[in-house]
C-alpha cells in the first residue's frame, strides 16, 4: 500500500487507498481487494491498465474508515486465481524467500 502511510492519522469516513501489485512469472494481476475491518468485508479496487506484463500494476479504491484504531488489509489475486496469504506466518521459511503475504497497515482515524 502506498497511501495512506504507516501510522497515519486520518479523518474517519471515505478515504482513497492505493498501492501496487505484481503477479510474477507469466501471470497477471486479476484483482486487488481492500478491507478496513480486519477482513470481515472487502472492497474491490480499480486497476490501472498494466504498461506491460512485467510491471507492477497500480490500484486504488475508496473505503469508509471507522473512527479510532483501524487496520487496512490489501490482497491481490493473480490470473490463476491464486491469492496472497493472509499472514507472513503462513509462508514463513528460514531465509524469508517468497514472502508475499497480504499487506497490513495500522492507522488511526479521528471522528
Amino acid at each position: 500500500m502506498l497511501r495512506p502511510g504507516k501510522n497515519d492519522h486520518l479523518p474517519s469516513g471515505p478515504t482513497e487507498v492505493s498501492g501496487f501489485a505484481f503477479a510474477g512469472d507469466d501471470r497477471t494481476v486479476a484483482r486487488v481487494d481492500v478491507s478496513a475491518d480486519h477482513g470481515s468485508t472487502w472492497t474491490s479496487t480499480d486497476l490501472d491498465p498494466p504498461e506491460n506484463p512485467w510491471t507492477w500494476q497500480h490500484w486504488r479504491a475508496m473505503v469508509t474508515l471507522p473512527p479510532g484504531e483501524a487496520e487496512l488489509i490489501a490482497r491481490a489475486w493473480d490470473s490463476t486465481a491464486a491469492v496472497q496469504a493472509e499472514s507472513p506466518a503462513t509462508v514463513w521459511n528460514p531465509r524469508g524467500y517468497a514472502n508475499n503475504a497480504a499487506a497490513h497497515l495500522h492507522i488511526t482515524c479521528c471522528p
